[in-house]
């Protein structure tokens, strides 16, 4: 480490402590000054979008960070997820990108100081800190318990897709196909066939608060022209002709303690595709969601955000031009390496789903970065999570292309494979629908219950 560099971190570490923004100003000045920057697809450069855009860019997208006083997930548990669940809102920051391709377009665009409304609104009320929200840290903790890990247990990359993969079976409105490749293989078929599967009728049940059962988000069987009735319900079946959204999820591991450098140009060429939705990626206590690249600087969320002193924390609050303080809706620092050593470290307080005070306004400026963060690509923990969005088949059939002929050439050994069939040795393909159960949707200890199929895998820890 040379003199600069022990200065930069010295004036970080400065700008996390006293608040004060000009370190990340000049840093971020100098972003766009040698190459251009790639974000999610997108491209900046100084010429034509300039910083300001990138800045706007990433600000729109969701931004997930620790809470407190959240109702105690399973009734008994936590009321907080600071220094466990960093991993679980970098899923759910990746969920919400998805969400937002899906539903509102690529290119979502922010508007600061208006109250959410419409499908915007309804994304984000998805990830409320609420047990009745499908994506709440709530749900994505006691899901995990079905992967062998605790409420209160840090997540590893793996894990967390293995639970998006499971809670997604439950938004009939998104019906978004999750597939997770594992051993650092894709097989075409394999994510085509998830991507066309209907779900058999006896799949998971959701038994709503006034015991109804709601099956909306399965998909009748058609009936037998001969016998007129329905297929066997213990089976699914692929429809070639229509094509679910899916999400392709790619854990992997580039290195053994620190990422290995041969992989910067395949990564560099995964942030320039159109369906990248993001990486997951992080050690113990420190995940983040990486967005994007300029060069060397790879752009992250954190879930990590500190509140001066004094400053109020609530993200629902009553309007009050009088008001000349500074803005709680903004974090004022980060600092990377240094994650539980600030005693003004404060969770924010969890977004209500409703309020009965018509004066006050639904705020979401909390869930949207006021910084542009980034790192050294040397600094990214080589556990770490692909991911990608594909609406549509041709969508899939032109990553398939373009992971061949831009991504696999820029690293050699390429990041990873991809199969168009199993070889013949390999058990057959069977697709996650959702469990055989009837799953209480209030009664959150059932999210654990043994009769979770857990599925096979592995991953590598950090000793």
């Amino acid at each position: 480490m040379d003199l600069e560099d022990i200065i930069q971190r010295v004036s970080m570490l400065e700008t996390c402590v006293t608040g004060d923004v000009p370190f990340w100003e000049t840093i971020e000045n100098r972003l766009l000054e040698d190459c251009p920057a790639y974000v999610l697809g997108k491209k900046f450069t100084k010429e034509q979008q300039g910083l300001d855009e990138l800045k706007d860019y990433v600000r729109s997208r969701f931004w997930f960070t620790y809470r407190k006083n959240f109702a105690p997930i399973g009734g008994t548990g936590p009321e907080s997820d600071q220094g466990w669940g960093c991993m679980l809102r970098c899923a759910q920051m990746l969920l919400g990108e998805t969400l937002l391709r899906r539903h509102i377009g690529r290119h979502y665009k922010w508007k600061v100081g208006v109250e959410p409304s419409g499908d915007y609104e309804r994304i984000l009320r998805m990830f409320f800190d609420e047990k009745t929200a499908l994506y709440s840290i709530h749900q994505i903790a006691q899901m995990g318990v079905s992967e062998g890990k605790a409420v209160g247990e840090w997540f590893g990359p793996n894990t967390a897709a293995q639970v998006i993969k499971k809670l997604a079976v439950f938004d009939a409105w998104s019906n978004v196909a999750v597939h997770v490749a594992m051993d650092n293989i894709v097989v075409v078929r394999d994510v085509q066939t998830m991507a066309t599967i209907v779900p058999p009728t006896d799949a998971v049940k959701l038994i709503m608060a006034d015991g109804n059962v709601d099956e909306s988000h399965l998909r009748q069987e058609p009936v037998n022209e001969k016998s007129g009735r329905n297929r066997s319900s213990t089976s699914f079946s692929v429809n070639p002709d229509e094509w679910r959204p899916l999400l392709l999820i790619i854990p992997l591991r580039l290195g053994l303690r620190t990422i290995n450098k041969c992989y910067l140009g395949a990564i560099q060429e995964v942030f320039k595709l159109d369906s990248c939705v993001g990486i997951i990626g992080g050690r113990p206590n420190h995940a983040l969601y990486f967005l994007g690249i300029a060069g060397q600087k790879v752009f992250f969320f954190s879930c990590f955000v500190m509140n001066p002193e004094g400053e109020e924390s609530d993200v629902i609050k009553q309007p009050s031009p009088e008001s000349k303080g500074p803005s709680t809706s903004s974090p004022r620092a980060f600092a990377y390496g240094f994650d539980d050593g600030f005693s003004q470290l404060e969770e924010l307080e969890p977004l209500p789903s409703s309020t009965s005070n018509d004066e006050l306004k639904l705020d979401d400026s909390t869930y949207h970065c006021q910084m542009l963060l980034h790192i050294d690509y040397d600094l990214v923990d080589p556990s770490l999570a692909l991911a990608f969005f594909c609406e549509t088949a041709e969508e899939f059939d032109k990553l398939t292309v373009q992971l061949r002929e831009k991504v696999f050439p820029a690293s050699s050994p390429p990041l990873f494979e991809l199969l168009e069939k199993r070889p013949s040795y390999w058990p057959p393909f069977e697709p996650y629908v959702g469990v055989k159960a009837k799953i209480e949707m209030n009664e959150f200890d059932d999210m654990g219950a043994p009769n979770y199929d857990i599925d096979d895998g592995f991953e590598l820890l950090e000793e």
